[in-house]
């Protein structure tokens, strides 16, 4: 679990407590049910079945300062997507928003940012756009939004069961790019100590959200969008990034 030191938790705190201030209130809100993926270093699990990460971070933070109680557990992200689109007060997150996925869910963000990206091996080819990697195959993983993304374009995309395998199938050869996010794939090939693989093309930028069950009062929606907003002006948002190392 990444270290937090207790002057940041006691800042953010405070800056938590002053937002709450000038939130709208939420009446009795639902105990909401959260489900993610390992998504270095926008969530992750720690150890004793804690959840971290700079996505994690601000979800905690938004829902505590709204007064919302809320679980949260790690998932494969294909029933992660499913749980969150089918059972009652559940919300999923970090969640591309995409137009296949946007009448699915209802939308709280953007938390975060996040650029794709295609990773090579060092020194091999460094194509300009896509479309230089047509016949190409491109490895990702099920049920990420890269995939569709990727196939609707008419590209070979290998899609793995999860994430993990892709830098070692991309330095077998047995994909010629592998497409993840950047922040992604870096947090990735540091913590699998792999050398060789670097990125080479950023060909989208995309949102990501806490996308919750279509039955979630719009009034609820709308408060938590607020108060997101406020933490944002607040600063809140970027001194979570900083305390892992990045800029938003």
């Amino acid at each position: 679990m990444h270290a937090q030191t207790l002057s940041g938790l006691v800042g953010r705190m405070m800056i938590a407590a002053a937002v709450l201030a000038s939130a709208p209130a939420h009446a009795n809100p639902a105990r909401l049910v959260l489900t993610t993926e390992e998504y270095p270093p926008y969530n992750m699990s720690g150890p004793g079945g804690t959840v971290s990460g700079i996505s994690t971070d601000i979800v905690r933070l938004l829902l505590g300062t709204a007064g919302v109680e809320y679980e949260i557990t790690i998932y494969p992200w294909a029933r992660a997507i499913a749980l969150a689109r089918t059972q009652v007060n559940t919300c999923v997150y970090s969640m591309s928003r995409t137009p296949e996925r946007e009448a699915l869910y209802k939308w709280i963000g953007p938390l975060v940012f996040n650029d794709w990206t295609l990773f090579a091996r060092s020194g091999a080819s460094r194509p300009q756009n896509l479309d230089e990697a047509m016949l190409m195959h491109i490895g990702s993983y099920q049920g990420d939004a890269i995939v569709a993304f990727l196939q609707t374009r008419g590209h070979q995309v290998d899609v793995a069961p999860n994430d993990d395998v892709n830098p070692r199938k991309l330095l077998a050869g047995r994909i010629d790019f592998w497409a993840t996010g950047r922040l992604i794939g870096q947090y990735r090939l540091k913590q699998q100590g792999i050398e060789g693989i670097e990125p080479v093309l950023n060909f989208n930028r995309t949102e990501m959200y806490l996308a919750c069950q279509n039955q979630m009062p719009d009034a609820q929606v709308q408060g938590l969008n607020q108060t997101l907003r406020a933490l944002e002006r607040s600063g809140a948002i970027k001194k979570i990034y900083a305390s892992y190392g990045y800029t938003p």
